[in-house]
């Protein structure tokens, strides 16, 4: 009896702790989506003083992971390797000959959608974009914060300067990330034929917080299509008890925006 009382006492607040975790993911997605739904649904349900801006956007990024290479799954290709040598082959070695790199830039592109209302300095932003890890996959991001555009006296050029909290869930951190982490072109294109573990970095979702700034200029008669370019950077917030990979980034986009409600 007693034995069992002090298996209860061990092994429920383990359980209950996996419970609340993933009852907390749960919300989190839904509330992740809904808030993207509600993004692209706009259109349909504008209120006087909203703005939406739908942008396409292209451009660069660079990706800062730092990740400790020799606690993921890339370093059992290391020990498959080592196998084949008869002197010593350290992971320095084996770094050295694939170009291990712990930052690389990827190209850039998807869509946006921006709103803001009336004079607040506020926004929010979705975004469907291929991902910082690898442009072969997608990456998809809502975030809000405090933002001001401040046109020149003929309200045609103007500068933007946006800050806040972003949520992101990225398709592509994880096996992509390693891979494109070997500099050697000839070994990662192999070694992307058949290196897909699941989910080698933690859960492919974090929370950053982003600084973006930028200039652009209004076109039309109407003033609803705008061009311009984006420089933006983003710090991973996760912590590292979580994830230890980092999201952090820095990058360059261009984009065209096409106002669909201005009220």
């Amino acid at each position: 009896m007693l034995l069992t009382y002090s298996f209860n006492l061990l092994v429920w607040p383990r359980a209950r702790q996996i419970s609340f975790i993933k009852l907390r993911f749960m919300y989190q997605q839904r509330l992740f989506f809904f808030i993207l739904v509600i993004l692209f649904s706009l259109p349909v349900c504008a209120q006087d003083g909203l703005k939406v801006d739908l942008g396409m956007n292209v451009g660069m990024s660079r990706l800062y992971h730092n990740t400790r290479f020799e606690t993921t799954t890339l370093y059992n290709l290391y020990k498959t390797v080592e196998l084949t040598h008869d002197d010593d082959y350290t992971w320095d070695d084996f770094a050295d000959d694939f170009e291990i790199r712990d930052k690389y830039t990827q190209p850039r592109f998807g869509f946006s959608t921006l709103v803001t209302y009336g004079e607040l300095p506020l926004f929010l932003m979705g975004e469907l974009m291929s991902s910082p890890s690898s442009y072969q996959k997608m990456m998809i991001g809502v975030s809000g914060g405090v933002g001001k555009t401040f046109f020149t006296y003929d309200s045609v050029y103007y500068a933007t300067f946006l800050g806040g909290y972003k949520f992101v869930q990225d398709f592509g951190f994880g096996s992509s990330t390693l891979v494109n982490s070997i500099g050697n072109r000839d070994a990662r294109e192999l070694i992307a034929t058949y290196f897909d573990p699941k989910e080698p970095l933690g859960r492919p979702r974090g929370h950053l917080f982003i600084l973006r700034g930028g200039i652009g200029k209004v076109f039309g008669d109407t003033q609803r299509i705008t061009v311009g370019v984006d420089a933006y950077g983003e710090l991973d917030l996760t912590p590292q008890l979580s994830r230890e990979s980092r999201m952090t980034s820095i990058g360059v986009l261009a984009y065209v925006r096409f106002r669909l409600i201005d009220l």
